[in-house]
């Protein structure tokens, strides 16, 4: 019988792409698999070889982050009995697991304390500028280095840097890898993705597109309600469980460039239009202007200043399954990738 190599993965509290790329590893099976983190991803304990371990959440009740020193130390270090809890939990999980390496997706301060108590980092790198030196030093403290995405879309100075100990892995298509129509649906219809909360797209701004293109439908998944009036041509979706429907029945897609939102965007082999949302160290517009620059993935930098008419334009005119062509792998491709990165990390501590 194949003993599996153990693997611990940290998911970030922030946000619930950490929670799907650690649900995505549990699936294919092949690794014994801990995953740590204050919410445990739906489905992940009916994956064999996987189980979950439940941490202190690092924020306050009201989801909001801990008052810090004023000092800067790192990213994110308050000083109260609730973080000394989670790294508590967190060391037990992992001395009671004995993982041969540990994924840290991604937090410095756990990619440096994992470093201290003895155990080789694998640590995901993100879009953006991370020059800072707190990004140093936590790629610093790791054996090896892993991004979701591939090479050709990687900024040229962390590759000068880091891309000779960085695993590309590539992205897994949400279904499965599956191929889509890619046929026009026919019906001008516009699917706009967009995030809650502030950082999404300004309904202001969305509807002065909306007039400038009245012969399009512009749905948007992601907002339910707001506080102006909507012309004909607009619809409020609301919050979609699975958007993929609406996405494959578009036309046009409008999204933002958030990793999980671009995957869906390929997955649904429509012609797409990127438009970053503000995120910190610029993750989102760096993945944007990488997806523009070596795929021809059309874009705008905002919402607003933008000749709606000749991106849709633009848009229409491209190859609907580009974002597909530039982000997915095989399967197959992503497992073996993935092994011999666990291989040569676990090198580290044998």
């Amino acid at each position: 019988m194949t003993t599996l190599p153990r693997v611990a993965y940290y998911t970030h509290h922030h946000g619930s792409g950490h929670l799907r790329h650690a649900l995505n590893i549990a699936r294919l099976e092949v690794v014994d698999l801990l995953v740590t983190g204050s919410t445990e991803p739906a489905g992940l304990r009916t994956v064999p070889h996987t189980r979950f371990a439940q941490l202190t959440t690092d924020t306050g009740p009201d989801g909001e982050p801990y008052p810090t020193p004023e000092e800067p130390f790192l990213h994110y270090t308050p000083i109260n009995s609730a973080i000394r809890h989670r790294f508590a939990e967190l060391h037990a999980a992992w001395r009671d697991f004995d993982p041969q390496v540990i994924i840290i997706d991604v937090s410095a301060e756990a990619a440096i304390f994992a470093r201290l108590c003895g155990y080789p980092v694998i640590y995901r790198r993100m879009p953006g500028d991370r020059s800072d030196a707190v990004h140093e030093l936590a790629y610093a403290s790791a054996s090896e280095l892993v991004a979701y995405y591939p090479r050709r879309l990687e900024e040229s100075s962390y590759l000068e840097a880091f891309g000779h100990r960085t695993q590309y892995l590539g992205m897994l298509s949400p279904t499965g890898g599956a191929e889509t129509d890619s046929a026009k649906p026919g019906g001008r219809i516009i699917t706009v993705q967009t995030s809650l909360g502030g950082n999404g797209v300004n309904l202001g701004d969305l509807v002065q597109a909306a007039r400038s293109c009245p012969s399009w439908q512009w749905n948007v998944a992601g907002l339910s309600t707001g506080s102006i009036e909507l012309p004909p041509n607009v619809r409020l979706l609301g919050v979609l469980k699975d958007p993929a429907k609406e996405l494959a029945a578009a036309d046009i897609i409008i999204t933002s460039a958030g990793y999980h939102a671009v995957a869906a965007a390929a997955a649904a082999g429509r012609p797409t239009i990127l438009v970053p949302e503000e995120r910190p160290f610029g993750e989102q517009a760096a993945f944007a202007w990488a997806l523009a620059i070596t795929a021809g993935i059309p874009m705008a930098e905002s919402w607003s200043d933008v000749s709606w008419p000749d991106l849709l334009r633009q848009a229409e005119a491209s190859d609907a399954n580009a974002l597909r062509k530039a982000l997915f792998v095989s399967q197959e491709s992503f497992k073996v990738g993935l092994l011999d990165l666990v291989s040569k990390a676990s090198e580290a501590g044998s």
